[in-house]
Formats: C-alpha cells, structure tokens, sequence
C-alpha cells in the first residue's frame, strides 16, 4: 500500500553543540580504499556479518556504494559485499549491502568504546593511514560511539522520520550514556537509559523521556523494513502493545548497473527508535519456568493458561490492527498454499537423514494432509502479519498492567525482504507460536504430559476471543468480513476447515524447524520430528475438510 508522507518535525531551538569525539581524534579521515581494507577483515569476525565460510567475501571486493558525514568525524557508510560462492558470476543477486557507521577517533581513546562483556574488538578497529606520515587511528563503530547517535538523531528530525520531537531530542541528549547490547545476532541494538535522578538530566527531553533502545540495521534490502514499517504503522493505529517508535532513519543510494543496465535509486530503512519494556520477562523464559514447575491444578498451572488465552488475544488484536492500517488482500489458493507445503515436505525429506527412514509414509500422509487443504473453498483474507511469530518475540510486562508486548517485526532475516514483506494468513503467526509452545514444553521439561494441550487450548481460545471482541463495524472495515470458510459453512464445518489449515501451517514450521535443527542444533532436532509425527498422525485420523459442494 502506499505510505502517507510523513510531515517534517519542527527543528529544535537548540542542539547539543559540544563535540563528543575526544580532545585528541583526528580531523583528517584515511582514504576511501584504506577503510575498506581495514573494515573487511573486522567485519567478517561481527556476529551480524552474514556471509560466513564459503560465502565470505574474497578479498578486496568490497565496495563503497554510499558515504555520509552527518557532522565532523562520523560518517555513515553503506559497503556492498560479493558473495565468495557467487562472485564469479558478478550478478547482483551475489550482493550484499551492510550497514557500518563509523566515527574517526584517536587511537589511545578506542578501548573506552567498548561494552563489558561483549566480544573482543566489537567496538572498532585500529587502522595505520599510509597517506604522508604514517599515522595511527581508530574507527569506531557507529553503534557505540555517542557522537553517531547524537548525529543520527538529529538527522532524523531534519528529515521529519519521527513521532515526536521529545523522544528525538532526548536521543541526542542522551547519546553519552549509551550501553550496547550483547548477544546481538543480525543487528545492533543500543539501550538509551533515562536519568534515574534529576540530577542526571542532560537536557529537558532526556528528563521528561523513558529508557530507549535503538536498533541498528545492518543487512540492507531496498524497500521498507517490515520492523520499522509495522512498527510504526501499530503505534499510529494507537495499538498500545507494541513498543512505540520515535524515530527512524532512511538511506538512499545509487546502485550501479551492471552488464548495460541503468544505474538505480535505491533506499531503505536502516534504524529505528522505539520506547523500551524495562521490567519484562522473555515470554519463551517465562514459559519454560511455568513447565518446569508445573502443579496441574495449581497456581502455576493456572497462571500458564491465564498467560497463553492473553496472549492469544494479543496476537488477535495485532492481526486486527495490522489490516487496519495496512490493507487486506486475496489469499493464495488453497492449492498454492499445498504445492508451497509439499515443496517444503520434500525439502525436508532431503535434508533430514532422521527422517530418511520413513519417507514412503510421511510422503502418503503429507498429500493426505495436502488433499484436505485443496478440499477448501476459499482461505481467509491476508494481510501484513509478524512473520517469525513466537514466543522469543514476545515481553509480558513486570508490574503495571502486567501486559504482553510484541517485538521484531523484521520477519525471518534470511528471507529476502519482498518475501517478508509480503501479506500472508494470519493463521501462520498463530501456527508459529503454537509450535513455540511445544519447545516451551521440551526445553523446560514438563514433569506432567497435559501442559502442552493445555496451554495450546487456552492460547486458541484467546485468539479466538479477541477476534469476537472486534465490533462488526471494525471488522468490516479489515476484510475478515469477507469470503472465507466460515462464509458458506456451518459453525462446525468452518471450525474444520480453520483447523485443517492451521495444522497444515503447523506441518509446515515443523518441518522447517527440522531442517535448521539438524543444520544447527542437533541436540534439539527431536522436538520438531516427534511434532511432525504427532501431526500427520492426527491428519491422517481425522475427517475430511469439507468443499464448497458440502454446504
């Protein structure tokens, strides 16, 4: 859909002037060829790096597709790296563009960048300029260095790609007390925290705004990031359950054309602000404690089930919200969705030796499984929806209103970013959590065989819930109105048929969680196959979806 323009914010009647290099960084920056030989080596050794073994890039590949100086030694650079295993072909599909900001600081001040804990050299490199006089200097990675925040901020509010121009401002006010996370997988992440005393206030903005985090993009597509787009449409939509963006930054830049092919503006998102959970737990943490301690009929048991049915109708209200804002579509076929199935039953038939030994079988039950599926009508409308929906990317509020909050909205990053940006059923975000839940059960051990249906049940029941909780006039307006199983079938035939597809969706992130098991962690690869046997085992039992002929 297309996006509505975002106003410019007023600028600030001041900004924080005094530098936040050190004393001693230096004014001249290394050549444009000194920085990518020194950034290629220190990249490949990042954890947000994505192209690893075969995949790295040769050597001396990369290249500098943009550069930006927001203010005096920072600069934001956008570098386009070959894959390894592709680089002979010299298509674009062999690239990839990662984002690096650096700031330029002297060598002696590098170490004080650094975040306890973190992996050694994260926060920068040392790089000898060869330019006249041999020099020492120091890149600092953006992410950690104060004056890149300050900037970064600051440009966000030129460029009007804000919320708000307190929480902006209480960014560049702030940038001094910034603590990088650790842990980070394929991005950055940076917690901005409020002053805990007046005293402490670096400005009006930083005192009168909560804790923040800022997240970093690294791998860039073009396109509108799923994780700042739904992000802030959620938060326009005045859905309080997911954390409210206060700015983001866009990129834009011109990609070469190769073989004949004319040069291309490109742009994307690459960071984004949002308020921070401070005192949440980790919804797949709490809930493998809840199965550890498991009492059946006790409080544990019963705050289990409490904690699944709200967080089902959270999960119902973020479907809602997102096809508010962002529109609904046609569903695929229900043939298309069954051919998708049986590409991927194939795929994991291939790749999983575990499941080698029953390939006859579970080749008869999958197209058991696929006949019911094409058996449907019509599947529900689609829309925008989470995208990689499970219990890691949920916060369930300490203290307060004791909510959930929904987080990551980027989708699997592995997945190129027209894929996830794609509108789907809403019914494979449900089928992603509820197989979260059966990992909940195997990694916290639960001591009695029920939990898992248990929660499962009240999880349903709560989307369910929250689903009726929509007026008729809400409704209307986000398509759920429309054709779909329940538009020419009984009550109990439409539950059929939303079953069948659950449980295929259900099949299918099972069988792509046996496949990255046995690629990752074999140790684990036993949940997602004792699923799929589960799976096809109470397929093959049930009755037939009923067709458009039954009703």
């Amino acid at each position: 859909m297309p996006h509505e323009p975002i106003p410019a914010a007023p600028q600030p009647a001041t900004a924080p002037a005094r530098s936040l290099r050190s004393a001693q960084a230096p004014s001249t920056w290394p050549s444009d060829a000194e920085i990518l030989a020194a950034l290629g080596p220190w990249m490949l050794q990042r954890r947000w790096f994505p192209l690893k073994g075969d995949a790295a890039p040769p050597l001396g590949s990369l290249r500098m597709i943009a550069s930006w100086e927001p203010e005096e030694g920072v600069r934001d650079l956008v570098i386009a790296a070959l894959r390894g295993n592709q680089a002979e072909t010299g298509h674009r599909d062999g690239m990839v563009l990662l984002h690096v900001p650096v700031v330029l600081e002297a060598a002696e001040a590098l170490d004080s960048f650094a975040t306890p804990g973190e992996a050694p050299g994260n926060h920068g490199l040392l790089l000898t300029t060869t330019d006249g006089e041999p020099a020492q200097v120091a890149l600092v990675d953006g992410a950690h260095h104060p004056a890149f925040w300050r900037a970064w901020a600051l440009s966000a509010l030129e460029a009007g790609t804000v919320l708000g121009e307190t929480g902006a401002l209480a960014i560049a006010q702030r940038a001094p007390r910034l603590r990088v996370t650790t842990g980070e997988q394929s991005n950055t992440s940076v917690i901005l925290p409020a002053p805990t005393s007046p005293d402490e206030s670096l400005g009006e903005q930083d005192a009168a705004t909560g804790d923040l985090i800022v997240k970093l993009l690294r791998v860039l597509e073009h396109g509108r990031n799923p994780d700042v787009e739904l992000s802030v449409a959620l938060a326009r939509s005045g859905w309080d359950r997911v954390r409210t963006p206060v700015a983001w930054s866009t990129l834009t830049w011109t990609r070469v054309g190769g073989y004949g092919q004319p040069a291309l503006k490109e742009s994307t998102d690459s960071a984004v602000a949002c308020s921070f959970v401070p005192r949440a737990d980790d919804g797949f943490e709490l809930f493998c404690s809840l199965a550890s301690t498991d009492d059946v009929d006790g409080p544990v048991r019963a705050r289990a089930v409490d904690l699944a049915r709200d967080l089902g109708r959270t999960t119902a209200q973020m479907h809602h919200h997102l096809a508010a804002s962002l529109g609904t579509s046609r569903p695929p076929a229900p043939d298309e969705l069954a051919a998708a199935l049986r590409k991927r039953a194939r795929w994991a038939l291939e790749e999983v030796p575990e499941l080698s030994g029953h390939i006859r079988a579970l080749e008869l039950k999958v197209e058991q499984t696929l006949e019911q599926l094409e058996a449907l009508g019509s599947l529900e409308p689609a829309t925008r929806i989470h995208g990689d929906y499970h219990l890691g990317q949920v916060l369930h509020e300490i203290g307060g209103q004791q909510r959930w909050y929904v987080l990551d909205f980027e989708g699997e990053p592995l997945r190129p970013l027209a894929q996830r940006s794609d509108p789907d059923l809403p019914a494979r975000d449900v089928a992603g959590m509820l197989r979260s839940f059966d990992y909940a059960a195997a990694v916290g051990k639960a001591p009695h065989p029920d939990w898992l249906g248990a929660v499962r049940t009240a999880f349903e029941e709560g989307y369910q819930q929250g689903r009726q909780e929509i007026g008729p006039e809400e409704a209307a307006q986000t398509g759920s109105q429309d054709q779909s199983p329940t538009a020419s079938h009984t009550a109990e035939q439409a539950e059929a048929s939303r079953q069948t597809v659950l449980t295929c969706l259900e099949l299918d992130k099972a069988l792509y969680e046996a496949v990255y098991e046995a690629r990752n962690r074999p140790d684990w690869l036993d949940i997602p196959v004792a699923a799929i046997a589960s799976l096809l085992q109470g397929l093959s039992a049930g009755q037939e979806a009923p067709s458009e002929s039954s009703s």
